[in-house]
């Protein structure tokens, strides 16, 4: 009988997610009808009243891509990856979206395994998992000042306490570290990058749509990016960039 709950929960979640109640069943049907920008206007309002849920994320961006909104639906995959890292439909689209855009989300030359078991964990699940570990190391260290009879018992627990702190505490600052403050992705096709923030500076390259980069500084309607894959900097308009 222990198999027949979770299916039976499973299938009411799946019939629920189809009743016209469901705050799911708007947006799946202006998609299934091929109304793909009413679909993004939809999943828009969903992620501004819930930024949180990956799978407003994640709906929004299969939206924005058969909208033929790539750069856009990039940046919405990548912030369900952020807040779900460990769904594999978020993880594939999100490679088969930057592959369209000349990238890939495992960077050459990294296992794949060591970027699976890096991105096991959220940010937000890391920070939550070093508290705990904070907290119990603290509350059984203290057990063993308080209850000299229990010191042999608890000593090995806190010290496991302690490790998994420590690991998950250096994980944490690790994920922060390689993370650049202020990411955005190339919602134009083919947009320039300017030496400096206007259309009075030269053009010193130029960057595909969903190309992901990081936001270094603004002046105005005119942003400084660093483009990561090609290693060059330069500035954009902020109307053809979405800030991640």
């Amino acid at each position: 009988m222990t198999p027949f709950l979770p299916t039976l929960f499973l299938s009411v979640v799946a019939a629920w997610s189809q009743s016209a109640g469901s705050p799911w069943s708007e947006g799946q049907r202006l998609y299934d009808l091929g109304d793909f920008q009413g679909a993004v206007e939809f999943y828009r309002k969903a992620v501004a009243n819930d930024p949180r849920n990956a799978a407003w994320h994640y709906d929004l961006g299969n939206a924005l891509f058969k909208a033929g909104q790539t750069g856009r639906a990039i940046a919405s995959y990548q912030r369900a990856f952020d807040r779900a890292p460990r769904d594999p439909d978020i993880r594939q689209n999100l490679d088969f979206a930057l592959r369209r855009a000349g990238e890939e989300l495992i960077a050459a030359g990294v296992p794949p395994l060591l970027f699976a078991a890096f991105h096991l964990f959220s940010e937000r699940e890391l920070a939550g998992l070093q508290w705990l570990a904070c907290w119990l190391t603290l509350s059984l260290a203290g057990l063993c000042l308080w209850k000299q009879s229990l010191r042999t018992d608890l000593v090995p627990w806190a010290a496991a306490a302690g490790l998994l702190w420590f690991v998950s505490a250096g994980w944490w600052l690790t994920l922060r570290g390689l993370t650049p403050p202020r990411r955005g992705v190339i919602a134009t096709s083919s947009a320039e990058i300017r030496s400096g923030p206007g259309d009075n500076f030269n053009v010193s390259f130029t960057a595909p749509e969903g190309r992901r980069v990081q936001i270094i500084s603004e002046n105005g309607e005119w942003a400084e990016i660093g483009v990561i894959k090609e290693g060059v900097k330069g500035w954009i308009p902020t109307a053809s960039l979405e800030e991640i």
